[in-house]
């Protein structure tokens, strides 16, 4: 076991790895001119609205004078898209039904078909939907019944694609001062994981509509409420009615994008003085990243990343190196014990900067499917964050109050009890005790500490998995 777990530390000295979760690269769907110009006269009909026509839609209603959604139920109503109940009635906060939201969809798209005698209001419209490729065959079974909200949303982002492009800027180039050296920046604009953010319940999104729901989001057709989505709770009319003028109309869209508190940039450190591109490795000085918030555990890794660059004051003595290698998916901070110490280890085999200190993030891990090995569930080899140290010593004296500031990220109100164990297996390796390990769970998180003289020299290692994913009954039991 012991040996088994020392060469696991060695591979991670190696490779301390790290991918943000990427979708597709930069695209957007074809606008379609038929539908651009099916729509014009209902669009001249929006931007030729006035007060006094709003004002008649307001004064229709005895039920919308108070609500939320008054203007925009004003603005459907005078464009004639959904009408209210006999009686002066809107019911703003009834369930849409699932018939009335396809009507909706097709009349703000240009569509207006007679519906024959004897034939459900709805029919002519789920025809068109699904000749548009906006509905399924199957997809409502009961258009008399509510519809769900992730349905909504999904149906609105397929009619929105039919003459919009939809942004698709998850996964776009890098800012990059040297265009010829890499041509991917994996920080830059990967916004899937922000919008996630906002919907804690996004793992209750049936997954064919999840995608549909984020672009929602980004484009600002839809938002949730308390920072959840509620994706099988229903569309009220007044929702309903909300989307049908974004629809229309993008100036009231509110785009769903990080703002300047949200992301923090930085460059690949001048550690060689600007000369040490590494094509094969995929590093490159100076060049520029951006990382976003994004959901749990990318929350967590955002604010680990950002502790991690700037807390980088803190550490004394030697070179200090916050690198991302784009091929081999790494970043941390390194240390060196100087210039010399630093060109005798970057360009080993692999191609990467190896150091004797260091300290990564395996942000891949949180793209591992359960039960697969390495994922953030693997009670062995899933951690998020690893402290590697070859030299104690030089740990001790240069990297321990910058691993402090880690520590208080990830352990909070348990830190003082983090703290202990950390300086309890470093001792063991600056008072060359003979190599020793164990496992814990403080705050929601394993940690496996080493620490002590073994078959490598004096090591200290420090490895934590992120929060809740590994339980008091899943924790690794070591062996007597």
């Amino acid at each position: 076991m012991i040996k088994k777990l020392l060469c696991a530390i060695t591979v991670s000295a190696i490779i301390l790895s790290a991918l943000l979760p990427i979708t597709a690269e930069n695209s957007s769907t074809q606008g379609s001119t038929t539908t651009t110009m099916r729509m014009q006269p209902i669009v001249d009909k929006y931007n030729n609205l006035t007060q006094a026509s709003l004002d008649a839609g307001l004064a229709k209603y005895y039920d919308i004078k108070n609500h939320w959604g008054r203007n925009h139920i004003a603005k459907i109503s005078a464009l004639e898209i959904i009408s209210g109940y006999p009686h002066g009635r809107f019911g703003p906060n009834d369930k849409l039904l699932g018939g009335q939201y396809i009507l909706m969809l097709m009349r703000a798209i240009g569509y207006s078909p007679e519906v024959p005698q004897g034939v459900p209001y709805f029919k002519p419209f789920v025809d068109l939907a699904l000749k548009e490729g906006i509905l399924t065959k199957g997809e409502i079974s009961d258009y008399t019944k509510p519809i769900t909200r992730e349905l909504a949303a999904s149906l609105a982002r397929r009619t929105i694609g039919k003459y919009e492009n939809v942004p698709r800027d998850y996964f776009v180039k890098g800012s990059d001062p040297y265009p010829s050296k890499g041509n991917k920046g994996f920080f830059d604009n990967v916004y899937t994981g922000y919008q996630k953010l906002k919907m804690t319940d996004y793992p209750t999104i049936t997954s064919k509509y999840l995608q549909d729901v984020i672009d929602c989001y980004r484009m600002g057709l839809l938002t949730g409420s308390n920072n959840k989505f509620n994706p099988k709770g229903t569309l009220t009319r007044a929702e309903a009615s909300v989307i049908i003028i974004k629809l229309l109309d993008k100036k009231v869209r509110v785009e769903s994008i990080p703002s300047s508190s949200e992301s923090f940039k930085w460059k690949n450190s001048n550690a060689n003085n600007g000369e040490y591109d590494n094509e094969a490795a995929g590093f490159y000085e100076n060049k520029e990243y951006t990382l976003y918030k994004g959901l749990f555990p990318m929350m967590e890794i955002w604010e680990t990343a950002q502790a991690m660059y700037k807390n980088r004051s803190l550490i004394t003595g030697g070179k200090i190196d916050f690198t991302y290698s784009e091929k081999n998916k790494s970043f941390g901070i390194n240390y060196f014990n100087s210039q010399d110490h630093f060109t005798q280890y970057m360009n080993d085999t692999y191609g990467l900067i190896l150091p004797l200190n260091g300290i990564g993030i395996a942000t891949q891990r949180s793209q591992i499917k359960k039960g697969q090995r390495e994922s953030l569930y693997d009670n062995c080899d899933g951690w998020l964050y690893e402290i590697l140290s070859y030299e104690v010593d030089k740990y001790n004296k240069d990297l321990k109050r910058y691993t402090y500031e880690l520590l208080k990220v990830w352990f909070g109100k348990d830190y003082e009890q983090a703290k202990k164990i950390h300086d309890q297996y470093l001792d063991y390796g600056l008072k060359d005790i003979d190599w020793k390990h164990q496992i814990y769970l403080i705050n929601g998180r394993q940690i496996s500490v080493v620490g002590g003289n073994g078959d490598s020299g004096n090591v200290f290692s420090f490895q934590v998995w992120a929060k809740g994913f590994i339980t008091k009954e899943t924790m690794l039991k070591l062996n007597s």
